[in-house]
């Protein structure tokens, strides 16, 4: 594969400039790899580069270069995961996005792969962030790129965004039915406050939500380097393993571990759970108000946490959290 012929006009006629730029950076960064430069240039840059107007093509080449300089020299980009979901940003998100994009792109190029590995990092779904963003292309406005990325975080599982999420799907109604699967605009005013009350409310899909299971062993990856504690709060769970500290957040769209501290992990204590109705542990099994809910824990010493509208269970045979609604 080889730069298309207008990526190739811009690089030939700043040709100084870039080499000077990549020495920089060669300099910068010790481990820099000029040949994953080349490759990442050709193979994702280029089709972002091409998709510009022709009168801004330059300025968005210099933008791209500098960027394309940071995530190399970082080693952000390759064959890794995470190179892939940036090439995968690069090759078909950012054309559909090129036309929207301020006059001083650099910015804003940042903040959306930021943005894609900050959502990877989390354990969100990085690459439904990337669908989704693809799908809105054609209706977003460039002033409005910045609440339609919180949206689809949101619903590709960053749970944190919920609040903020709500707030912007009342300001862009359309984009929020189409991201979010809410009622269209004349029922979602009376929605959203329910929506804030009740994380579970939403619906992904036809699916009846079940309820997500987080957390694994750290040598494997996960978080928890022995089987965690739980303790329920207005906002989640508290949880902690060993000398680490997490709040959990979950809703229908996902769950995920955010760092917390040992006192916010104390403060905890102070947390009053809903007392009646209640979910138990009845032989072995979680029931709620929505009914028994299976699970694959070994049934000896099973632990539970509730607040207003989460149940967690978990166990000190296991280093996973099974998080569910509960009314």
């Amino acid at each position: 594969m080889t730069i298309s012929s207008e990526f190739q006009e811009v690089l030939r006629a700043g040709r100084p400039d870039f080499n000077a730029r990549a020495a920089e950076a060669r300099h910068r960064y010790p481990s820099f790899n000029s040949e994953l430069l080349g490759q990442f240039l050709t193979h994702s840059v280029d089709p972002f580069v091409a998709a510009a107007a022709p009168e801004c093509r330059g300025i968005v080449a210099s933008a791209a270069y500098d960027v394309a300089l940071e995530l190399v020299g970082r080693e952000l980009a390759g064959g890794h995961t995470r190179g892939r979901l940036l090439d995968r940003l690069w090759q078909e998100v950012l054309p559909a996005l090129v036309g929207i994009l301020p006059a001083q792109p650099a910015p804003m190029l940042c903040a959306l792969c930021n943005a894609l590995l900050n959502l990877h990092a989390q354990g969100a779904r990085a690459e439904q962030w990337l669908q989704l963003l693809l799908e809105q292309a054609p209706q977003i406005r460039g002033d409005v790129l910045p609440d339609i990325g919180v949206l689809a975080a949101w619903r590709a599982g960053a749970v944190q965004f919920r609040f903020a999420a709500l707030r912007l799907a009342s300001a862009h109604p359309q984009a929020a039915s189409a991201i979010l699967g809410l009622p269209e605009q004349g029922e979602l005013t009376k929605q959203l406050p329910l929506l804030e009350r009740d994380p579970w409310l939403l619906n992904p899909g036809n699916a009846n939500v079940l309820g997500h299971e987080v957390g694994r062993f750290t040598g494997y990856g996960g978080h928890f380097p022995t089987p965690p504690s739980v303790r329920a709060c207005a906002a989640g769970f508290m949880v902690k393993s060993e000398d680490r500290y997490f709040l959990l957040l979950a809703d229908s769209f996902g769950a995920l571990l955010l760092p917390a501290s040992a006192n916010e992990y104390l403060a905890a204590t102070d947390y009053q759970a809903p007392a009646s109705p209640a979910p138990g542990l009845i032989d072995g099994g979680l029931h709620t108000l929505r009914g028994r809910v299976e699970h694959s824990f070994c049934r000896d010493d099973l632990q539970l946490a509730w607040n207003e509208h989460s149940a967690a269970l978990y166990s000190p045979y296991s280093f996973s959290i099974y998080v569910v609604p509960w009314r």
